[in-house]
């Protein structure tokens, strides 16, 4: 609890022991002091006269809050990574300034990466909350101690004051400190993005920070087309031992020392070990499941430091229909995708019904396992080990009959 707010209730206690049962009370209402748990934690003043006309001209749809600090990774390989990334607590509420780590580890989810995907409708308006929590997880000489923070929404043409770039005009958000983003999303607007931190971008980004992004229309539907079921596919690079070197030292000013070790899928690995909980193929997000007829969406993303991913299924030629969250105005079919840090692609996936009959028995048509991965090569390793990378597979199941 806020000390002012324990000296306050003492105070009331001790008036009362005393007899002056009104003065308190008197007090509160002469001053129009509300209790308020969170007083600590500074809130960065924006354009106070942008935000009145935000407020004014505007339904808030849902206000989100995100919180900034460190943690580890576990991997299916059985390591531990440090990472740096954006969580939340349950809903995205605030729950406010978090001080410790017990309150982190109370108040707030586990640390993942890439962070939660956020799910915005077109032509609704929005709040987002950035809040610094703090890195917990480092040695106390450290220099990247009591870092600050933004979120860049990548692909969104926003003006300067939410663009997420420190001192344009608004400073970044140090630890104990807060910054409201305000987001109106035009009705035209839908597909897939991303976003990040922007403050010493190669660090920061490189080092964990930062989710996907989806803004729709109406559910299962994208650009005009329909689909049944939908993957969103995050590709990512980590150094992990750079990753501990700024952990025990904080040297950011070694960046061009990065050489990633790990090449991952929505924060994941693939593992020989088919049963292994951690391996791409076990995460519900990660394992495309669909029935034949279907139709599938892939929201296809990377963020990487030098790497050139190159998303690649095996059996399906899909129809890239958007990249970047704008429509093609003439799709068309590629089974190897190649996509570099920042971009996204939108891909339908036609799963052919031939379940009452099979015209090619040498099509990888209908029902069975086939496998989506990484074709730059260099990518398909962890830690020098292959096939340890961005690997996933197609479960397609037959289908159900009613």
């Amino acid at each position: 609890m806020n000390v002012c707010v324990k000296k306050f209730l003492k105070f009331i206690a001790l008036c009362i022991q005393r007899g002056y049962f009104l003065l308190p009370f008197l007090i509160v209402i002469f001053l129009n002091l509300p209790v308020v748990a969170y007083a600590d934690e500074k809130l960065i003043p924006g354009d106070v006269k942008l935000e009145k006309k935000f407020f004014k001209s505007s339904r808030v749809e849902r206000e989100f809050h995100l919180y900034v600090t460190d943690g580890y990774q576990e991997m299916a390989d059985g390591e531990s990574i440090y990472f740096w990334g954006y969580t939340h607590a349950k809903d995205f509420v605030d729950v406010g300034e978090i001080k410790t780590k017990e309150e982190r580890d109370k108040k707030l989810l586990p640390l993942k990466v890439p962070g939660d995907e956020i799910r915005l409708t077109s032509g609704k308006s929005y709040v987002i909350v950035l809040h610094n929590a703090g890195w917990y997880e480092t040695e106390e000489h450290s220099g990247i101690n009591h870092v600050a923070h933004t979120i860049h929404f990548h692909g969104f043409d926003l003006i300067p004051a939410f663009d997420g770039v420190p001192n344009l005009p608004y400073p970044s958000v140090f630890p104990g400190e807060a910054y409201r983003y305000l987001l109106t999303i035009p009705k035209n607007i839908e597909g897939s993005y991303m976003a990040h931190c922007h403050v010493d971008s190669t660090n920061h980004i490189m080092a964990g920070m930062y989710f996907p992004l989806i803004v729709e229309k109406k559910p299962n539907r994208i650009y005009g087309y329909k689909f049944d079921r939908e993957y969103t596919m995050f590709m990512t690079e980590i150094d992990s031992k750079y990753m501990e070197m700024l952990r025990e030292k904080g040297d950011i000013r070694r960046g061009l020392d990065w050489k990633s070790d790990y090449f991952m899928l929505n924060g994941r690995i693939f593992m020989d070990k088919l049963d292994d909980p951690l391996s791409t193929i076990n995460d519900p997000k990660t394992r495309i499941v669909a029935y034949e007829g279907e139709t599938v969406l892939i929201r296809l993303l990377a963020i990487g430091y030098d790497h050139i991913f190159a998303w690649h299924p095996h059996g399906y030629h899909g129809l890239v229909i958007g990249t970047d969250g704008r429509k093609l105005r003439h799709p068309y079919e590629k089974d190897t995708v190649l996509i570099g840090s920042g971009e996204r692609y939108d891909i339908l996936y036609k799963i052919p019904d031939f379940s009452s009959q099979r015209k090619c028995l040498s099509c990888n048509y209908g029902p069975g396992i086939s496998v989506a991965h990484d074709h730059n090569m260099m990518g398909m390793v962890s830690r020098g080990i292959y096939p340890h990378g961005p690997l996933t597979i197609f479960d397609i199941r037959p289908k159900s009959k009613k």
